[in-house]
């Protein structure tokens, strides 16, 4: 199994197994705009599952891979480095796997409000910026994550963690500081998986 093939079957069990257990808010335009993603006064956001990306995140709408919509909320799957243990023949590869959601604050549909025929949600032009509750959607996201990269034996077919290498997670930050990058949130967790090799042939020895 090569290197791409790795990252692409990480890519296929992270859509299966972790995607669809998480559900969070896209952004207004589904572009990777900020200042368009910075107006959320208003805005009748949409709940998607998080997109699964390889190895960079798009710079721009027109660069999104086809039949993805928004890279946040989202995964970026990233090779770290790797070794190959030649004799016998297995190779590692340390994985970074970046989180990254978007959320500016409160929605009206947010709340739930006491009204004569039971409880009702808010109107969307109830908005209020906050910080308070929504970096947490990027730690309720690296949980389940963790969650289920602690439960799998196989990550994919013929990928599998390296047994004793822990899984460790962090915030964005620079220098020590975490980064502020509101309305968006990020958190990574880095993995090492290992899969088999091919064996090379000599095929002089079959002419």
């Amino acid at each position: 199994m090569s290197v791409v093939q790795t990252v692409n079957t990480l890519m296929d069990w992270l859509k299966t197994e972790v995607c669809p257990k998480v559900t969070l808010k896209a952004p207004p335009d589904n572009s990777t705009n900020p200042a368009m993603q910075q107006s959320a006064d208003g805005y009748d956001y949409r709940l998607v599952h998080p997109a699964v990306l390889g190895m960079y995140w798009p710079a721009d709408r027109a660069q999104l891979p086809p039949r993805v919509e928004t890279t946040h909320p989202g995964i970026m799957v990233q090779v770290l480095d790797g070794e190959e243990d030649a004799a016998n023949m297995r190779q590692t590869l340390h994985i970074r796997l970046h989180l990254g959601v978007w959320n500016p604050g409160i929605h009206g549909r947010d709340v739930w409000h006491p009204s004569e025929v039971g409880y009702v949600r808010g109107e969307d032009r109830d908005f209020a910026p906050q910080y308070e509750e929504c970096w947490q959607d990027a730690w309720n996201f690296a949980d389940t994550l963790l969650r289920e990269l602690r439960t799998h034996a196989a990550y994919g077919e013929g990928v599998t963690p390296v047994r004793g290498e822990p899984i460790n997670f962090g915030p964005y930050s620079e220098q020590g500081a975490i980064l502020d990058l509101y309305p968006y949130w990020f958190s990574w967790v880095d993995v090492a998986v290992q899969q088999a090799t091919a064996e090379n042939i000599d095929y002089q020895d079959y002419l």
